[in-house]
């Protein structure tokens, strides 16, 4: 792919997605995790902003002049979000800042956007009867130039914890609900759509496990999305991967395109890659995930870019 090196320019557009592993605010609200929590540990004004300006360091480094449309994960609330876009990133001119809670979950999604948001929703995941997992959250904006509508999903499924097999079925739940929303919405206009987060599992997912269950993703395809055209760049990509564990690359954080960005018209896909930088990976070359011990390191996942570019 092309090195994603110009952000914003009139031929390039930028979307980066990232978990960025935990950002809690210094408010006591009695929802954090333990080590987030200002009423029982550590955790203060100086430490929050220090994981947010590492966050920042790494989402203004990653193309010149930032990404132009920043999807986040484990962020704990619009006030830990906006800090982030105020104070660590106000040179970065995100004007438009949405952030999704989901009920009984210490955190949520965020976006920050340098482009108009029209309109937004949360949608519940639903598994047998029931809600399971962090809501799949929907906005949409205009593209520059061109004026061109896009739909984009932000996704952060159930993890592996309680065992891969075991929690599998929720995140096929995810996957179907995803595939019908944007069915849904491809029925209503032709209109670019983008699928991008957290899914707790490769694209390859399947093969990794030798075919011994059916998984929420095969091939780079949703479960649920037989009919749909849906272009995952993992599937062409050289990069290692964006997480890792024990060790072995992993490709959980994922972008999941429609036709319409293929299509030779207006902003078509262009490009894929992950933001490894001196600062934020291993000298392993792994990400460097938080150490709320020491206040080191940026996150356990690299951030993924996506680009566009204008057709013609």
């Amino acid at each position: 792919m092309s090195s994603c090196d110009n952000g914003g320019t009139e031929e390039h557009l930028i979307i980066m997605s990232w978990n960025v592993q935990n950002l809690f605010d210094d408010v006591d609200n009695g929802t954090e995790y333990r080590e987030f929590d200002p009423g029982l540990g550590d955790w203060n004004y100086d430490c929050f902003n220090r994981k947010a300006s590492a966050l920042a360091d790494v989402i203004t480094s990653s193309v010149a002049g930032g990404p132009d449309v920043v999807l986040l994960q484990e962020i704990e609330n619009d006030n830990a979000l906006r800090h982030l876009n105020e104070n660590c990133l106000k040179a970065s001119s995100y004007s438009y800042r949405l952030f999704f809670p989901t009920e009984n979950s210490a955190v949520g999604t965020g976006v920050l956007s340098r482009f108009p948001v029209e309109s937004a929703n949360s949608h519940t995941v639903n598994c047998g009867g029931e809600v399971k997992g962090r809501n799949i959250s929907m906005f949409q904006i205009t593209l520059p130039e061109t004026g061109e509508l896009m739909v984009i999903y932000i996704n952060h499924w159930k993890s592996k914890l309680g065992g891969a097999e075991e929690t599998e079925i929720y995140r096929i739940a995810a996957a179907e609900l995803l595939s019908d929303l944007i069915r849904q919405r491809l029925d209503q206009q032709s209109v670019g759509i983008l699928a991008a987060g957290d899914f707790n599992e490769s694209h390859d997912e399947f093969s990794r496990i030798g075919e011994a269950y059916p998984t929420a993703i095969i091939a780079g395809r949703l479960s649920g999305s037989e009919e749909l055209e849906l272009y995952n760049p993992w599937s062409d990509s050289e990069c290692s991967g964006s997480y890792s564990y024990k060790s072995e690359w992993e490709t959980i954080d994922q972008f999941f395109l429609s036709s319409e960005f293929f299509d030779g018209e207006g902003w078509d896909y262009s490009g894929f890659n992950t933001t490894v930088l001196e600062f934020n990976s291993s000298s392993e070359g792994f990400p460097l995930g938080w150490q709320a011990s020491t206040g080191a390191g940026c996150s356990d996942h690299f951030p993924i870019l996506l680009e566009l570019s204008m057709s013609g």
